[in-house]
């Protein structure tokens, strides 16, 4: 019996261990609340902390996917797909920052699993409960009041004809591309009854005062709230730039803050939530480069948004020019911007919405690597530091 049993476990045990990347990280209760690295790191000075190797589940970083912190367990999201017909990831990856390991709730599903129900809604598995893989950019909010994560984008680069032909058959029989939301009391998606307002390729935030998501869109800006909830435009057509948005809720100032757009610029679109107003800051003095798509992410610490910005200095005869990512801070109080020097990463971001504030370890986290393996930096700003080492 003995023998039996040994042999079963070496049967199934790669089974059961490749069946626990699957799941999602669940915290156990005497799980430490601090990684000590990240307590100890230095401020001011990107660490590199965790790149994907053994334990993790392999996935590959998805320029067009975009993230969130779920602020009760403690867990970076990455959620979206570059589709073009090519990929098909239409899972959440969580990254636990005191395990250091990358899971996925459940295993992309396969294309052949996709449909349309008679309803008209796409969706995706064997039980036809998941969204398509789908673009994301800046659209993935983390709601704590309702422990769920909202999408509000759909997978605008699969229309027929555009990137591939690879969802012909299916493309003309959907009615609907809702906004999904992700429970994870139950890890369960559904599809928002309510008419569904996308964000393709801008961005979307997640209102922590009045607990709305706020998207931001050409025609104006979005709010999706109430019971049950129901999208409603807040302000009339201003003419807001267009693509490669990316947007955060200043928790200080109690307002919508949007970096980016595809022509590359170098301006702050403020929403003020109290009176409804959309402002192009004028921002006088010291700017960043012009970029779009970036990281960004509001940090409480100092009360500012930071955003990691690409440059390319003018290199020397006969070099070739090498990009890499600045961090700068954007005060919207004071309208002004600090960079931190110090922190300015080897290498260009490209395009990247995958940066949040982690409250449990006080500091940011940054997802990068594509193609390359997905790579996890860490970063804690302290501004007086930053302004000693600029006198």
């Amino acid at each position: 019996m003995r023998t039996a049993a040994v042999l079963i476990a070496v049967l199934i045990g790669p089974a059961l261990s490749a069946l626990a990347e699957d799941q999602p990280t669940t915290a156990p209760a005497d799980r430490p609340v601090v990684n000590k690295r990240l307590a100890d790191m230095p401020p001011n000075v990107w660490l590199k902390f965790h790149e994907q190797g053994e334990g993790d589940v392999r996935f590959q970083r998805q320029a067009h996917g975009g993230s969130c912190m779920d602020t009760k367990r403690d867990r970076l999201i990455l959620f979206g797909s570059n589709t073009h017909g090519k990929n098909w990831y239409n899972t959440p990856f969580f990254f636990d920052p005191v395990a250091e390991r990358w899971t996925q709730l459940y295993p992309p599903d396969a294309r052949a699993t996709y449909k349309v129900t008679d309803a008209g809604l796409p969706v995706a598995g064997a039980d036809g409960d998941h969204p398509w893989a789908t673009h994301t950019f800046g659209t993935v909010e983390y709601d704590p009041s309702r422990d769920e994560m909202v999408v509000a984008c759909y997978p605008g680069h699969m229309i027929p004809g555009r990137f591939s032909n690879s969802m012909t058959d299916l493309w003309p029989k959907v009615k609907k591309f809702p906004t999904w939301v992700l429970d994870f009391k139950t890890d369960k998606w559904t599809p928002l009854p309510c008419d569904a307002v996308h964000f393709f390729p801008q961005s979307a935030c997640f209102d922590t005062d009045r607990n709305v998501v706020l998207g931001y869109r050409p025609d104006g800006v979005w709010e999706l709230g109430g019971q049950p909830r129901t999208w409603t435009r807040k302000t009339k057509s201003v003419n807001l730039p267009g693509w490669h948005s990316n947007s955060v809720y200043d928790a200080k100032v109690k307002a919508m803050v949007t970096f980016g757009r595809q022509t590359n610029a170098n301006d702050i679109d403020a929403y003020f939530v109290k009176t409804g107003e959309i402002k192009l800051m004028p921002t006088p003095g010291v700017r960043p480069p012009k970029d779009q798509h970036n990281p960004m992410a509001f940090d409480p610490s100092i009360g500012m948004t930071v955003v990691v910005i690409d440059r390319t200095p003018e290199a020397e005869q006969g070099a070739k020019p090498r990009t890499v990512s600045e961090t700068w801070c954007y005060d919207l109080a004071a309208d002004a911007w600090t960079q931190a020097p110090t922190a300015t990463l080897p290498f260009g971001c490209g395009m990247d919405f995958n940066m949040e504030y982690d409250p449990a370890q006080k500091c940011l986290l940054l997802v990068t690597g594509d193609p390359a393996p997905p790579t996890v930096w860490a970063l804690r700003i302290d501004l007086s530091k930053v302004e000693k080492a600029k006198e």
